[in-house]
């Protein structure tokens, strides 16, 4: 990630993960406390591109992620601190839910 940063520039850092890795069957997950977090912005335009389907979670008022993603989580609240705690609360949920065994 420190090379990609380095190299090329910091907005690119997940795009270029994904470049010609990513599937319309694939799932993309956006975290941006604000919404509008460019690297973060940059990947899911990308998997928009290709069709792959995009969850967003987000704080303040959800930013340009809030309007990309299929499915979106926002922590509604004008406070980086907490809107970061709660997406961690979200990301158990996520968890929970996909690895439901019961």
């Amino acid at each position: 990630m420190m090379a990609i940063a380095n190299d090329i520039s910091y907005d690119e850092v997940f795009r270029y993960q994904l470049n010609n890795k990513l599937k319309p069957t694939d799932l993309v997950i956006g975290i941006s406390g604000s919404g509008n977090s460019k690297n973060v912005i940059n990947a899911v335009e990308y998997a928009k591109e290709i069709g792959t389907p995009v969850i967003g979670i987000t704080g303040y008022n959800g930013g340009r992620l809030k309007a990309l993603a299929d499915y979106h989580m926002d922590a509604n609240i004008d406070d980086m601190q907490i809107s970061e705690d709660l997406h961690m609360i979200f990301d158990h949920m996520m968890y929970f839910v996909l690895n439901y065994k019961g």
